[in-house]
């Protein structure tokens, strides 16, 4: 799976998140694999990509009829983005609490239908002290992730309930074992164990209604790039660029967005973090060919698209 690394605190993250920090931008950066997404955080002005899979299970796609798709994925956030995490709290990032986080589906063109959102498959929500079951609906007032909650004790915003997410780490720090085989000596020698591989925030399926257009070849589906907010750069030497919108943490998600705070167990308090995201492709290829390191509006190559079966004269 492709690495996508900006200088850029990182999240869960979504869900997928799970930013706590990135390393430094490749000078020339790989074409993406997948429907990416652009995104800002609300810890910095820093950009990161981050490949959120669209799986899309269509029924047969006839010109100008009805048809239904089960639509599901995953918030990735890979090894690179979560090895950066690693610097954020002396003892480093083992676990996010995921607060909320959705993921619009689009269709681009070759049918009409409904944008349709999709969240987190389901979490048992926990206290973070003891891990004892809770209600959300019992939280104290304050920010989600970062309040305390009735059911948990001690009570206080240093205990929330929440939906904790590990990431997938290793405590196998001897010479020859798994992180030395990663080459994540450092993070060994930091914080006693290391980041293993990507993380998967699961995305509930949920079933999306369309129909068919009469003048398309295929339809194309992927993530919301029309009503996240981003705008379009006019002229210049980036001109095309997605000027993409500010995250905060205190407002509720746009159509993909994330909110996780990150956890440290042996150091107090957790890191609260806000994502929007926006699909999109690096900028320095076509279609917009920047001169800066950007996000560009990500071309029909690039999504999920299937053949509509035309009618036969």
């Amino acid at each position: 799976m492709g690495s996508w690394c900006r200088p850029f605190v990182l999240l869960v993250s979504l869900v997928m998140g799970l930013v706590l920090g990135c390393s430094q931008l490749p000078p020339e950066p790989e074409p993406p694999a997948g429907p990416f997404v652009a995104c800002t955080n609300s810890v910095d002005d820093a950009m990161a990509f981050l490949n959120w899979e669209l799986i899309v299970h269509p029924d047969s796609i006839a010109s100008g009829e009805p048809f239904t798709a089960t639509l599901g994925g995953n918030a990735v956030f890979d090894e690179d983005f979560l090895d950066a995490a690693q610097d954020t709290f002396p003892a480093g990032v083992e676990e996010v609490n995921l607060v909320e986080a959705k993921a619009t589906v689009r269709v681009r063109s070759g049918a009409t239908g409904d944008d349709v959102v999709l969240k987190p498959e389901p979490i048992a929500y926990e206290c973070l002290l003891g891990r004892d079951p809770c209600d959300p609906a019992n939280d104290l007032e304050g920010d989600a992730g970062l309040r305390g909650n009735t059911d948990c004790e001690p009570e206080g915003d240093f205990n929330p309930c929440g939906r904790f997410v590990s990431l997938p780490t290793s405590f196998d720090c001897a010479r020859e074992g798994v992180c030395a085989t990663r080459r994540k000596h450092a993070q060994c020698d930091r914080n006693g164990f290391c980041i293993t591989g990507d993380l998967l925030v699961r995305l509930q399926e949920t079933t999306g209604t369309y129909t068919a257009a009469t003048d398309k070849t295929e339809v194309l589906f992927g993530w919301d790039d029309d009503g996240t907010g981003a705008t379009r750069q006019e002229g210049g030497d980036n001109h095309g660029t997605w000027i993409l919108p500010e995250a905060a943490y205190e407002e509720p998600p746009g159509s993909n967005g994330i909110r996780v705070t990150a956890i440290s167990r042996e150091a107090p308090g957790s890191l609260p973090v806000g994502l929007e995201c926006t699909m999109g492709v690096p900028s320095r290829g076509p279609p917009c060919n920047s001169v800066d390191f950007l996000s560009c509006p990500t071309p029909d190559s690039e999504l999920v698209s299937f053949p509509i079966q035309m009618e036969a004269f």
